[in-house]
């Protein structure tokens, strides 16, 4: 766990912390068997920014009750928005901002921001763009009455069956990270990205320094970013004009 809060810490909690917007509340969900001196860490990054907001669930069975409970006893309004959010993954500075430009007092729509920005911390460091209809970075917009959260489906990519998403391209604003603890996804960055543009994703100072240090060229590896920028081409439109034709 020692490494997994070190990551949150200096990608995911520090893109958090920088947001713009900052009219939110981030809850964050944690196993009750956490033990004290990761608790006593997580108390102090609490401490440092009042809109995180740790919650200890009992065990995976009770982590969508426990969402539920939570958001119930914070309802002050007609309408609630949910954004989900891997605690290895960061946001650009503004997407708090761009999700509630979508707002427009809808009853029931997701808002499925496709493009977005990929990097690699371990073994390699390599930053790229990248793109995905149906991500797990996904809001959904919603009456406060009977809500269901963007958990209401348990993985992002079923959000394929329903007809209330919203696809916005041209704007970049999450960040996927892949390192050594990352099983399941591997790097598939593409495209000629200035550095400076992480900057807008606020890594921490350890975590910035050894991007802006180690970053690879991606001039490198050009066959594969081809190849990556072909293949998620492929994929993006495939399921924008299946959306198209299913709405």
């Amino acid at each position: 766990m020692e490494n997994r809060l070190k990551l949150f810490e200096q990608y995911c909690y520090s893109s958090m912390k920088a947001q713009n917007k900052k009219d939110f509340e981030w809850l964050v969900f944690f196993d009750k068997t956490t033990p004290q001196i990761f608790r006593e860490k997580i108390s102090e990054l609490s401490s440092n920014f009042s809109k995180f907001i740790p919650i200890y669930a009992d065990g995976m069975d009770d982590f969508l009750p426990s969402i539920t409970r939570e958001i119930k006893n914070r309802l002050t309004e007609p309408y609630l928005i949910t954004t989900r959010l891997d605690n290895d993954d960061s946001l650009h500075q503004d997407f708090v901002k761009e999700v509630h430009s979508q707002f427009s007092k809808q009853e029931f729509r997701v808002i499925d921001f496709v493009d977005g920005y990929t990097l690699q911390v371990a073994p390699r460091v390599r930053f790229g763009q990248h793109s995905h209809v149906h991500n797990p970075f996904m809001s959904l917009i919603e009456k406060s009455e009977n809500f269901k959260t963007i958990w209401t489906q348990e993985r992002h990519g079923y959000w394929r069956s329903v007809k209330e998403v919203t696809p916005v391209r041209g704007k970049r604003l999450w960040m996927s990270v892949i390192h050594s603890e990352n099983k399941a996804n591997e790097y598939k960055g593409y495209g000629n990205v200035a550095k400076s543009a992480i900057d807008s994703f606020n890594l921490n100072p350890q975590a910035l320094e050894n991007f802006k240090s180690n970053a690879e060229n991606l001039h490198l590896n050009r066959a594969g970013a081809f190849k990556h920028k072909l293949k998620t081409n492929w994929k993006v439109n495939f399921k924008l004009l299946e959306r198209r034709l299913f709405s």
